[in-house]
């Protein structure tokens, strides 16, 4: 079968075949594999017949991507729609961030009643600890006659994924798996002070207890080496390996290269330390350059310090990419890196999550990663995920993957379970929200805890029965008794169990209709206004009610709205904001969030309500009032992609007030503060905090 001039294989036949017969679909298939053409067969067969369909991915930069590829095949026919960014949203093919459906899907469900298909892109995105329950809640709450297609990296229990969403929705689901990759990957090993071997040397060396750890004599690896064995295998210890591992990649002419790094500061000293070698011919630098000038010209961001020293390794083929740099510089490097012009490219994970940026060779600087609590070996769907990127379709034969081993202290068994060992299974992070139970609560009253019945938790566990939801006064009121007035229960930690959320659902309820959002089992007008906004329901409906963001100016609101949503990382340095300019309402801001966390505590709630963060106001009122993006640095030691990520996290919750209090005007009892507010959000949104202004410049 033929289709976009491409021979499908026989996993994308049947899937293609399915839709077809108006089915819904999950793949699986490694990275590379071809999944992407399936979602655009059912794209086009929905514009050829007039159906819409939506089309999710995880992260913005994926969702910007296949706007702009979609666009450049079907014009005005696509529209975006994420927190950032609004275009086209009537279009027949609208993409979207999984939020936003979620957000969709209880709000305005009408919305959906002509799409035929949603089309989750990286849907094994439902085990991520923070955002998973997103992918869940979209899934069982999504309008029936929907059909899913779910593109799936490789995991453990796709059957049973498989078979609890057919009995969720009620619906025929063809599910296809694919292990064979079309272009096979060599996994490789450098060994500290050993040099490049593979799974059997890393085991061999273990096993080989009697030999002290030290130099092995040239050549012993050329079984797996062959082609260009390593020489002077004493070299390769922790200071050098990096440098005669390039030596090795551009002799063996394996380039480019994804070198995998998880740490941002590591990112750009290793890409300035690769600095002095020179990766490009002279007609391929005379192109990198024309190129990067062009797209710097267009995003205005010429004049940028980091952009300049960004030139400045792209002049060699090389260059970094994370989460901390300008976002308009990432576009930038990504799209020199898609035409094959950056040789060398040092990045974190996010690299890998869905943007096709594919390369012959990918290298592990380590196995280990620190996940934000401690530090630990990479899971071996993560090391798939990111070891998928080598291997080109139709340029190379294999792809090439090198990972560093710390030996000794790296042991075989727990290498091997990365490189070679069993893919995780999903779990479920089912964790309904309090705007989430208030749209539920709304609808289906007490029988809300037949979605926690629906969840992918409950699926083959045992049945129990969930008590209602005042029962929790009367067990209150014993441990009080017992325990005096400020007791609190032990924490319920979910895990992902059935039980454990359903009692965390009866919390939260009750803590709900404690605070004033329901009442005689029905939403207050607090928690009509409260259902509307995600994340930070809570915060924005507390302030409003208590007359906090009328008293604000349009700067004020900006600082309030930042620290809501901002959260320092450990290390930042910042300039403190001068005091008369934020008490007394810092301080009642402060009292109103501190009061509903103890609440939590009371009733036991194990994820409690954000605690308020002021530490980037005086870069917050700068911006509001003006100042030039480059003269931030003054305030604060924060990276320019963390500067702006929060500043468009501010911006989108002031938008969600404003669309809350235009359709529930009556909640805040000022006429003005929509329009206020919404002022005050095109204070920061500009310049290269304008995510729209980007995205239509790209």
């Amino acid at each position: 079968m033929e289709y976009q001039g491409h021979t499908l294989d026989e996993f994308q036949v049947r899937a293609v075949q399915a839709i077809d017969r108006g089915e819904s679909v999950l793949v699986s298939a490694p990275t590379g594999a071809g999944k992407t053409l399936i979602a655009e067969y059912a794209l086009e067969k929905c514009l050829n017949e007039g159906k819409r369909v939506i089309y999710t991915a995880p992260i913005k930069a994926l969702s910007n991507q296949k706007y702009r590829d979609f666009t450049g095949t079907y014009g005005e026919r696509i529209g975006l729609v994420t927190g950032d960014v609004v275009i086209n949203q009537h279009a027949q093919v609208l993409i979207m961030t999984t939020e936003i459906l979620r957000n969709t899907i209880f709000d305005d469900p009408e919305r959906l009643s002509d799409v035929a298909f949603v089309i989750f892109d990286e849907i094994h995105f439902m085990d991520d600890r923070e955002r998973g329950t997103v992918w869940e809640e979209s899934i069982i709450f999504a309008p029936e006659h929907i059909q899913i297609i779910g593109l799936s990296a490789t995991v453990a229990n796709l059957t049973s994924f498989a078979a609890w969403i057919r009995k969720t929705r009620k619906a025929k689901l063809e599910v296809i798996i694919e292990t064979n990759r079309p272009v096979p990957l060599k996994h490789l090993l450098v060994l500290n002070g050993h040099g490049i071997g593979n799974l059997k040397d890393l085991k061999r060396l273990e096993d080989e207890t009697t030999t002290p750890v030290g130099p092995r004599p040239a050549g012993w690896h050329r079984a797996t080496e062959p082609e260009h064995p390593t020489r002077d295998s004493a070299r390769w210890g922790p200071h050098s390996w990096r440098r005669l591992l390039m030596d090795n990649i551009q002799h063996d002419n394996r380039l480019p290269v994804i070198w995998f790094i998880f740490n941002r500061r590591e990112c750009e000293e290793r890409a300035n330390d690769m600095a002095h070698r020179e990766l490009l011919n002279g007609s391929e630098k005379e192109i990198i350059l024309r190129l990067f000038d062009e797209w710097a010209g267009k995003y205005g961001v010429e004049g940028d310090k980091a952009v300049a020293e960004m030139r400045r390794l792209v002049a060699r083929g090389i260059a970094f990419h994370h989460a901390g740099l300008l976002p308009t510089l990432k576009d930038i490097v990504e799209r020199i890196f898609t035409a094959g012009l950056i040789k060398l490219i040092f990045t974190t994970e996010t690299f890998a999550l869905g943007i096709n940026m594919p390369a012959r060779t990918v290298v592990f600087d380590a196995l280990t990663k620190f996940d934000g609590i401690r530090r630990g070996p990479l899971m071996a769907r993560e090391y798939m995920q990111m070891a998928g990127r080598a291997g080109r379709r139709g340029m190379d034969e294999v792809g090439f993957v090198y990972s560093n081993v710390e030996y000794p202290y790296a042991r075989f068994n727990a290498v091997n379970r990365t490189i070679d060992g069993e893919i995780e299974p999903i779990h479920s992070q089912f964790n309904l929200s309090y705007a989430t139970l208030l749209n539920l609560w709304q609808q289906i009253g007490k029988n809300i805890f037949k979605a926690c019945d629906n969840s992918f938790a409950n699926f083959g566990a045992p049945e129990i029965v969930a008590p209602p939801p005042q029962s929790i006064r009367s067990s209150r009121r014993k441990r009080r008794g017992k325990h005096g007035p400020h007791s609190q229960p032990p924490p319920i930690h979910t895990g992902g169990s059935y039980r454990g959320m359903v009692e965390q659902v009866r919390r939260r309820l009750a803590l709900l209709e404690r605070m004033g959002y329901t009442k005689d089992r029905e939403l207050t007008p607090k928690g009509i206004f409260a259902k509307q906004i995600y994340g930070y329901e809570i915060q924005v409906a507390e302030f409003i009610e208590a007359g906090i963001l009328s008293r604000l100016t349009e700067d004020q609101l900006n600082v309030l709205f930042n620290a809501i949503v901002f959260e320092a990382r450990k290390g930042d340095w910042f300039r403190p904001l001068a005091k008369e300019l934020m008490r007394p309402w810092k301080f009642k801001a402060l009292d109103l969030v501190e009061k509903t966390r103890n609440l939590e505590g009371e009733f036991g709630i194990t994820t409690p309500t954000k605690e308020m963060d002021y530490r980037m106001a005086s870069c917050i009122w700068a911006w509001s009032r003006g100042c030039p993006f480059a003269d931030l640095e003054a305030h604060t030691s924060l990276s320019d992609g963390d500067m702006v990520r929060y500043m468009r996290l501010g911006v989108q919750l002031q938008r969600q007030t404003v669309r809350a209090l235009m359709d529930y005007p009556h909640f805040a009892n000022d006429p003005y503060l929509a329009e206020k507010l919404k002022t005050a959000a095109a204070k920061v949104s500009r310049d290269v905090v304008d995510a729209e202004k980007q995205l239509r410049q790209g």
